[in-house]
């Protein structure tokens, strides 16, 4: 049954939607009163309306169309409140029922038509107030057992910043829920997720301000407490050393971009998968010319299924921590930019989203939507950009992915390798060109018999080339 379940999950993760319900529905047959396979349809349908309105960046036309696709939210709403009624002690479904019942009606308010009412959302209105009260009992009941978990917790929290007074009610549920954390990322990015939602639709926008800010500072404060023990296990070192008294700013910042993997969506054939590991081969003879380690950082424009997962990859391992920039919230990214190159390639992403050493930041959430006309995906690479330039822009060294060529790609992907690179060379910082044509391709030392190195290039502001790494330097 749990095989069942995730894969179903995983298809609607794909795209495959209409897969993913059919199996749902198929093993509901044989268990119908299974609340976690009725919560996993019920986040299926809440997906579905999720994708109709996330990527539209005016926010009159966002939230109309958050209401005219109401029909999904209403089926997520009844599908969880089907769990719900099964076993009142599963609070999940629940809580979940009730907020997506009270968007509804938030979204019906403004923009259904009050002669002609949906009674369907009439109803919704009728059941909020009998089901809050059974979660607001549910919930107390829970997080004063000794046991309780962070869903408890938080669950709590949720509900509060839809139905609190004043938003330190919602904070100081936030902050109770982060002592049942245990410093689990991917707990608080779920729960940061949901609260995304609610600013996007902008309900309640202090109460739910409220709760980010409490995730926001936990995350922050995990990720810099691993990476200061992971420095410390390396150093050997017993005592844990104060943040201020680690390297502040030394190290080199590795910029990166390049090309996805070759798929049924992409028009360009830049990158074809059999040729991964002599792209890896080639990256890490970069960062080997640099030395690159823990001191150092970097920065992707994203994480897409192809050579930028690659390049985190190769980081990671060798301590350096990553900052990764989306265009686009995760669902919406991961479907555009990284499903398309197949499951594989999604469950890498998900490992390095996960991993300590990476941190992403999502740009409607940090920098908020762009301007009318404004590119998202080359905004994008201008907020890396620039967010690698703090350590100067001396430090900084673009690693690109990149054929050189001249004339403007068709392929989406294509051209956001060439506006890096053009970025770049305006800003007058370096470019370690990785050549696809060259892969596999060596250069063997003189001064070195038996070693081969791969054959990359570095490009001066104006692209002029400066060195082929691998070739004997004159003394």
């Amino acid at each position: 049954m749990t095989f069942r379940r995730e894969e179903a999950f995983n298809l609607n993760r794909l795209g495959k939607v209409d897969e993913a319900i059919i199996k749902i529905e198929n093993l509901l047959v044989d268990v119908p009163r299974d609340t976690e396979t009725i919560a996993y349809l019920g986040r299926i349908y809440k997906d579905m309306w999720l994708q109709s309105w996330k990527g539209i960046e005016e926010k009159d036309v966002r939230l109309r169309t958050a209401f005219e696709s109401y029909h999904w939210l209403l089926q997520s709403f009844q599908t969880y409140l089907r769990g719900y009624r099964i076993d009142l002690d599963e609070v999940y479904p629940g809580i979940n029922a009730h907020t997506l019942g009270a968007i509804l009606v938030h979204l019906a308010d403004q923009f259904e038509d009050k002669a002609q009412a949906d009674p369907e959302i009439q109803a919704v209105r009728g059941l909020l107030s009998d089901l809050r009260g059974s979660l607001v009992f549910a919930l107390q009941t829970k997080t004063l057992d000794e046991r309780a978990d962070y869903w408890a917790f938080i669950s709590l929290g949720e509900l509060l910043v839809m139905t609190a007074e004043v938003p330190q009610q919602v904070s100081r549920a936030y902050r109770k829920a982060l002592t049942a954390s245990r410093r689990n990322q991917f707990y608080l990015q779920s729960s940061l997720g949901q609260l995304e939602i609610l600013r996007s639709l902008e309900i309640r926008p202090e109460f739910v301000q409220a709760g980010i800010d409490v995730i926001n500072e936990e995350l922050k404060r995990i990720r810099k407490q691993i990476l200061i023990e992971e420095a410390e296990a390396k150093k050997g070192k017993a005592r844990v050393v104060r943040e201020a008294d680690r390297p502040q700013h030394e190290g080199m910042v590795f910029l990166f971009t390049g090309y996805m993997v070759s798929n049924d969506r992409k028009k360009g054939n830049q990158f074809a998968e059999e040729k991964e590991e002599e792209l890896r081969e080639a990256i890490n003879a970069v960062l080997d010319k640099y030395n690159a380690g823990p001191d150092d950082l970097a920065i992707t424009a994203g994480m897409d299924a192809g050579s930028e997962l690659v390049f985190v990859e190769c980081c990671v391992k060798r301590g350096v921590p990553v900052q990764a920039y989306f265009s686009l919230f995760e669902g919406p990214y991961v479907k555009e930019f990284v499903s398309p190159g197949g499951s594989q390639w999604v469950g890498r992403f998900y490992d390095m989203r996960n991993h300590p050493l990476v941190e992403e930041f999502y740009q409607p959430d940090c920098v908020g939507l762009p301007k009318e006309g404004d590119n998202v995906h080359e905004r994008n690479n201008r907020w890396a950009l620039n967010s690698a330039l703090g350590r100067g822009i001396d430090k900084v060294r673009l690693i690109a992915f990149w054929d050189g060529k001249a004339e403007a790609p068709k392929d989406l992907d294509a051209r956001l390798v060439r506006h890096m690179v053009d970025l770049m060379r305006d800003t007058g910082g370096i470019v370690e060109q990785i050549n696809p044509a060259r892969l596999g391709k060596t250069v063997v030392s003189k001064d070195k018999p038996n070693h081969a190195e791969h054959a990359s290039e570095t490009s001066s502001p104006n692209g002029e080339t400066l060195k082929k790494h691998g070739a004997r330097k004159k003394r």
